[in-house]
């Protein structure tokens, strides 16, 4: 692994806009709230350039040297979203690195043209249609790729990038696994950690359990270890709960090292009936099935990360951004600083690997965009902004005196993100077309029915061959695609 490779994999801290994924748990009430959380991680975790002290504002000057030295002809690149993560705002947000580097090696600027969450794509077509010039839009969701593309509403950007540069061949790999018929059209900048099992140190030592932090050290952080704890631990009516948080199925179903859709040679393909999907699909069976998984309808249908600081909770599984915040704000939930603490989401019993849940920083750039190489040298900022060492270094310290994190906390984060780079994992059912999103995705008769009691064998059979047919259909609208 590159210098720069290692460097951008371990700096989750730089991300410039968090991916704004949906919650795997519920109602709208669920979905609501990771919408809310997710797009406060974009606007807190960037480090911007008017908050760092004369002494890190040098540290930083040389990022810039890592861009390739070009004249931009067009020097506006036009962001459609319903949020700003780049530009200054009057309610508090301040410039992102990322800009302040367009702006001083190219002279560009970021025109932000917004829209609604609920609007957005209806917004982009007709923007598309009428010839707005939009030129990019978040892809980290993974909520617009890959159905966008046979809808005529992104556009690839090999032409624009050199694979073969040195930022840009620190990405490759990661773009590749997402190139549809020989073409890239999400740009991703950087793969980091999604969800990890926050857990409160006190409660583990009261009931006698194993660290896992050393238990991940030594290699046996896993399903077995996990669930043992669990079993050993909930007591309903001693209001000693099991497993909490919106976010349980998709990062414990990637766990097992395969998603159910994915892309292959360009085609997207199931694997449905995979012995590894059944295998994992089985476990969150179990867990459902000895009652290890706090029973939101007890709560109105809410989650309770303050049981984990209570010590009436064990694991509370959720993106790192739940801990990235004023400490006043998240020690309420969580416990004392010193109490507190995460790993990755647990391996399978016999694999020498940890299979993780990635988040995704990337972005779709759009048909009929009017500064498509404007968009590139963006793209380069944002990779250099995440590169640097200096950047790193800054980005720990902020952990520590803004979020009260312990030097624990950061070494975890680094492990979590290295770890994640090594076999990072995504389910880009999200991004399939409504119908085979909606048939995959239930907690009913979907993919995620196995976490709330359901037998996968069934559910499976009930759904594959649907599942077969809309994924023959996505194929063959690409068929339509140059």
């Amino acid at each position: 692994m590159t210098k720069l490779t290692r460097c951008i994999a371990g700096i989750a801290a730089l991300s410039m806009t968090a991916s704004l994924t949906g919650c795997g748990g519920g109602g709208e009430t669920a979905e609501t709230s990771a919408t809310t959380m997710e797009t406060t991680t974009a606007l807190t975790v960037e480090i911007n350039t008017e908050t760092l002290s004369s002494e890190e504002q040098g540290k930083m000057a040389n990022v810039a040297d890592l861009l390739p030295d070009v004249e931009l002809e067009n020097k506006n690149i036009k962001w459609f979203s319903f949020y700003d993560p780049f530009n200054a705002s009057t309610s508090g947000n301040t410039k992102s690195l990322s800009l302040e580097l367009f702006e001083s090696k190219y002279g560009g600027t970021i025109e932000y043209i917004p829209t609604t969450w609920a609007q957005r794509f209806t917004d982009l077509s007709t923007n598309i249609l009428g010839g707005t010039g939009i030129d990019f839009i978040a892809g980290g969701d993974l909520d617009s790729f890959p159905k966008g593309v046979p809808n005529g509403q992104f556009e690839p950007y090999d032409q624009y990038v050199d694979f073969e540069s040195e930022l840009w061949s620190s990405v490759k790999d990661l773009n590749d696994q997402f190139e549809l018929k020989g073409k890239h059209y999400l740009i991703a900048t950087q793969a980091t950690a999604g969800e990890v099992v926050i857990y409160n140190r006190q409660t583990i030592e009261a009931h006698g359990f194993d660290d896992p932090a050393e238990l991940l050290e030594n290699g046996e952080w896993n399903w077995s270890a996990f669930k043992n704890m669990l079993l050993s631990y909930v007591n309903n009516d001693s209001e000693q709960y099991g497993l909490d948080g919106w976010f349980n199925e998709k990062p414990l179903m990637l766990s097992g090292g395969v998603s159910p859709v994915e892309l292959k040679d360009g085609k997207l393909v199931d694997n449905l009936f995979d012995p590894r999907l059944e295998r994992t699909m089985n476990f969150m069976y179990e867990l459902n099935q000895n009652g290890l998984v706090l029973d939101k309808n007890l709560f109105n249908w809410s989650v309770h990360p303050e049981f984990i600081g209570e010590g009436k909770e064990l694991f509370y599984i959720s993106g790192i951004y739940a801990l990235e915040g004023a400490p006043d704000i998240w020690t309420v939930s969580f416990g004392n600083p010193e109490d507190v603490m995460f790993v990755p989401i647990p391996k399978a019993d016999d694999s020498d690997k940890y299979y993780l849940p990635a988040g995704l920083d990337a972005y779709m750039l759009c048909k009929g965009a009017q500064n498509p190489e404007g968009v590139a040298r963006f793209m380069e900022c944002i990779i250099a902004s995440a590169s640097d060492e200096n950047a790193v270094e800054i980005a720990d310290q902020k952990l520590k005196d803004v979020y009260g994190w312990t030097d624990e906390m950061v070494e975890m984060r680094h492990r979590v993100n290295d770890l994640t780079a090594e076999n990072p994992m995504y389910s880009i059912h999200t991004g399939c077309p409504t119908d085979l999103y909606n048939l995959l995705d239930s907690g009913e008769y979907g993919i995620r029915a196995s976490f709330y009691g359901l037998d996968w064998s069934s559910v499976r059979d009930s759904l594959a061959d649907a599942a077969t047919v809309l994924i023959d259909e996505f194929n063959k609208s690409m068929e339509s695609v140059e």
